[in-house]
């Protein structure tokens, strides 16, 4: 059964299983580029959504002006990123860099955002729309859930799927809420909306009725994915260098002993400090939080809510969070 494609969550067992295999079989791996693809890069592109042994998805040895990338991945018949594989325990040094920058010059490759390179371990990526800086994750790395997320979100195939469709409605009571289905990335998000809905890379979303409420989601999803360390706190988010105030703790005090303004118990025992003073702080804490803790905030999206009254009926009663 496919997994889910677009969820760190269930890419973390396979990425456990691909740091198994390098430690255990490192000698019969490396130095061996048909191993290192049969052994790591061909079961990761899978779990990812993208099968080797269909040419729809996968088409190996794509023959370019600049050369054969080791797989050219596959939407609609068209390439949309490819991925130059080298032996286990290869350093991805300069003359690696010089490949990819060949594949990136290639006119057959002007429409292509991505280009990656791996050994195996340690996967580097390329996009055009970030002006070809890389971005690199290491799979032998001790966060599982952190070297998830940067394959998904660098290489899960539903990050190529068309966008979304328009618009979708839902009715609650006498009110038609309608949410916007094409989402603002959270650091471009308008602060002067009404947020109706969080969604994270994980696929997990929540109703919010509030950049307070944005704020809170982020922090507990840093807590759930077991991404906050004992040692981190107090947690502090401030820019300043001198620096009195924390935005979490495990008990709802500043460093210097003052009590949280408006404490929030995230979870039991973890506090936030709520009162930010303005939406648009809740929204940049809801940023800093977030790369505080390596999560990329662009891939988090905002849903905003607008509210239509039924002309026809009688206007219904403010609706009151449960939440």
């Amino acid at each position: 059964m496919m997994m889910r494609r677009d969820d760190p969550k269930q890419v973390e067992q396979p990425v456990r299983e691909l740091r198994r295999r390098i430690s255990e079989y490192r000698d019969y791996i490396e130095g061996d580029e048909t191993r290192t693809r049969v052994v790591l890069v061909d079961p990761l592109l899978r779990d990812l959504g993208w099968n080797p042994e269909d040419p729809e998805a996968v088409q190996v040895e794509f023959k370019l002006k600049a050369g054969k990338p080791d797989y050219a991945l596959m939407k609609d018949g068209k390439v949309v990123a490819v991925i130059e594989a080298k032996r286990l325990g290869l350093n991805l040094g300069s003359s690696v860099h010089l490949q990819v920058i060949r594949y990136i010059q290639d006119p057959a490759c002007s429409q292509i955002d991505l280009v990656a390179f791996t050994n195996g371990d340690e996967w580097v990526f390329c996009r055009r729309s970030e002006n070809w800086e890389a971005a690199r994750v290491t799979i032998s790395d001790d966060n599982s859930f952190l070297t998830a997320y940067g394959l998904v979100d660098n290489l899960s195939a539903s990050m190529f799927d068309p966008p979304l469709p328009p618009n979708e409605s839902r009715l609650v009571s006498k009110v038609v809420m309608t949410v916007q289905s094409a989402p603002t990335f959270l650091p471009e998000a308008d602060w002067k909306k009404k947020p109706a809905l969080i969604r994270f890379v994980d696929g997990s979303e929540q109703e919010v009725t509030s950049w307070a409420k944005v704020y809170f989601e982020a922090a507990r999803f840093v807590l759930d994915n077991g991404l906050v360390k004992p040692e981190d706190y107090p947690v502090v988010l401030a820019r300043a260098k001198q620096v009195k105030k924390c935005a979490m703790n495990t008990s709802p005090v500043h460093p210097h002993g003052r009590p949280f303004g408006d404490p929030k118990e995230v979870r039991k025992g973890i506090w936030l400090e709520g009162e930010t003073g303005s939406n648009k702080a809740n929204r940049d804490y809801s940023v800093r939080i977030l790369e505080r803790f390596g999560v990329n905030p662009a891939t988090v999206h905002i849903e905003y809510a607008t509210v239509t009254v039924d002309s026809s009926k009688p206007p219904p009663m403010p609706l009151r969070s449960t939440r």
